[in-house]
């Protein structure tokens, strides 16, 4: 009875942690949707976490592949480029973590005075 009853609790907290990290990435599907992933958890426990580590990192690497697209490349005003970043997050189009590597991504290669000028026009903005 106790095994049973440690099963079921180890799979609500892999669907719940499932969860959670769907939506860290912005994502409503990785692999499969989110009910999904609650049914496999309910049926396979803790074991959910394989297939799912499996798919994760290239839901992630397509969320970031489509926000780049979005945002557009180095042809493009980096004030715009940062616009339409913050424009995907405010939507949920993007999650914080997809939001952050873009973000770190695209402020790599700039000189302190670029990212000042940038944080004085979002602030203008705002």
């Amino acid at each position: 009875m106790w095994v049973y009853l440690l099963w079921l609790l180890c799979a609500v907290f892999s669907a719940l942690a499932i969860a959670i990290d769907m939506r860290s990435l912005g994502a409503t599907k990785v692999g499969l949707s989110l009910p999904t992933w609650g049914l496999v958890c309910t049926l396979v426990g803790p074991l959910a976490w394989v297939p799912y580590l499996v798919l994760r990192p290239t839901a992630r690497q397509q969320l970031i592949d489509a926000a780049w697209a979005f945002i557009g490349d180095g042809s493009h005003p980096l004030s715009t480029r940062h616009s339409r970043l913050k424009a995907l997050r405010q939507v949920g189009l993007i999650g914080p973590s997809i939001y952050r590597i873009c973000l770190r991504s695209m402020n790599a290669g700039m000189s302190s005075f670029e990212l000042q000028s940038i944080e004085e026009q979002r602030k203008d903005h705002e």
